[in-house]
Parts: C-alpha cells; sequence; structure tokens
C-alpha cells in the first residue's frame, strides 16, 4: 500500500484491487479476504495518485 498507484478502492490491508484479490497473507492481519478500505484510506490514495501524476509537485 506504500505505492502512490494503489487503486482507492483496493483491500483496506494490503492495497491490492478487488478482482484480483481472493485471499491474501499481509502482517499483521495474516490471511484475509478483499476489506473495504477505510474513507481516510480511500482520500490517502486519491491524493497520492494525484501528486504522483503531477510529478511529486504540489
Amino acid at each position: 500500500m506504500t505505492r502512490a498507484t494503489v487503486e482507492p478502492s483496493a483491500c483496506r490491508w494490503c492495497g491490492i484491487p478487488k478482482r484480483l484479490h481472493c485471499q491474501q497473507w499481509k502482517k499483521p492481519v495474516g490471511w484475509h479476504e478483499w476489506t473495504q478500505p477505510l474513507q481516510e484510506q480511500i482520500k490517502a490514495r486519491m491524493l497520492a495518485r494525484r501528486v504522483a501524476r503531477a510529478g511529486g509537485q504540489r
């Protein structure tokens, strides 16, 4: 989830899009299914993608 290209609606825990997720392993969550991200995560991901598109400039 550290990449700026993570989809805003990707998994709350690992950042993998719902259509590709299945079950995944991620510390400290362990095995998990896709989980709806928090509204704060969605906003942060959208802002990070915007910054990345602008070349890292604000």
